[in-house]
């Protein structure tokens, strides 16, 4: 088995060339890694948006790629839990 931690500043997600992964790195420093949850609201997509460089309708897109590849779980509405897998120890 291979370990790579995500959250750190010379993440693997940050050289994907698939900017989504960019937004992935973000919301993992986002997260209430207690609880495994993030919460989409406007400050914290507003961070985000302000370090890619890119507009909210290219988040949301972002967001939605996440999800259907299985990265980011929809709880409810703004708020979204991260696979337990990506913090396992």
């Amino acid at each position: 088995m291979i370990l790579v931690y995500l959250d750190t500043r010379d993440s693997i997600l940050l050289k994907a060339n698939d900017t989504s992964f960019h937004a992935l790195y973000h919301i993992i420093q986002q997260a209430d890694l207690n609880s495994n949850i993030w919460y989409a609201d406007s400050f914290n997509k507003g961070l985000i948006i302000d370090e890619l460089s890119v507009s909210l309708p290219a988040l949301e897109k972002m967001i939605a790629s996440l999800r259907e590849r299985g990265l980011l779980i929809k709880l409810q509405r703004g708020k979204y839990k991260l696979p337990d897998h990506f913090l396992d120890c």
